[in-house]
This record gives C-alpha cells, sequence and structure tokens, in this order.
C-alpha cells in the first residue's frame, strides 16, 4: 500500500521546485520520481493480479502516472540548460496531480471498508 505513494514526494518536489523557479532541480526531482513510479506500478500490477478487479483501475492508474512521469521528464529535458519551464511539462506535471487525485478516490472504499468493525463485515463477533 505504502509503495503506491512513493512517486508522490519526488512529484511534490518537482512542483515546489517549479513554484521557486528551480526547474533544473525540478528535472532531476522528476528523474528520482521514473524508479518510484516504476516500483509503484509493480506493485500494484502485483496486487492486481493476487485481489482480482477491483486492483486493476488502481494499476491503469500507477502506469499512467508512470507514463506521464517519464513524458514531464522527457519534456523538459531540451531546456534544462536554458533554465525554460515547458508547457508541456506543466502539463504532464498537472496530469500527474489528477491521476493521483483518481487513484485517491479509487482506493477510498477499500481504505473505509476496512474501518468497519468486523460484525459489520460480517463476521461473527
Amino acid at each position: 500500500m505504502l509503495r503506491r505513494l512513493l512517486p508522490l514526494g519526488p512529484v511534490l518536489l518537482v512542483a515546489l521546485a517549479d513554484g521557486a523557479g528551480l526547474h533544473s532541480l525540478a528535472f532531476y526531482a522528476l528523474l528520482l520520481a521514473v524508479p518510484a513510479a516504476v516500483a509503484a506500478a509493480l506493485t500494484c500490477f502485483g496486487e492486481a493480479l493476487e485481489a482480482g478487479p477491483e486492483e486493476g483501475l488502481q494499476a491503469i492508474l500507477s502506469a499512467l502516472v508512470l507514463l506521464l512521469v517519464v513524458a514531464g521528464a522527457a519534456a523538459r529535458a531540451p531546456y534544462l540548460t536554458q533554465g525554460v519551464l515547458p508547457t508541456s511539462a506543466v502539463s504532464a506535471l498537472v496530469a500527474i496531480g489528477v491521476v493521483f487525485g483518481l487513484q485517491f478516490l479509487a482506493g477510498l472504499p477499500a481504505v473505509l471498508a476496512g474501518l468497519r468493525s468486523p460484525v459489520e463485515r460480517g463476521y461473527p463477533g
């Protein structure tokens, strides 16, 4: 469960660095997010294979985060020495945030189900 959140830290650092005008730091933070997104996507894919279709959406969204992180890094790379932030990189960062929000909403029912008491879940008490 916690591995799903691995790319969130570097992506938040990217947003903060971009806001401060430190675009080269943001690029390297986004590169750091690539292996984190790979680990999260593989974890979600493994959980989807074990748990079934309810975890499949999380796996798809994690793969989408990975795709967007790589696309965002690729969009920034040519402009690294110029210190310019391309519009496509901003769009990728916004899309990553949207997908993180969708992942949160998709995982919310499972979290809420875990908060119910054992009697409410159908276990004898």
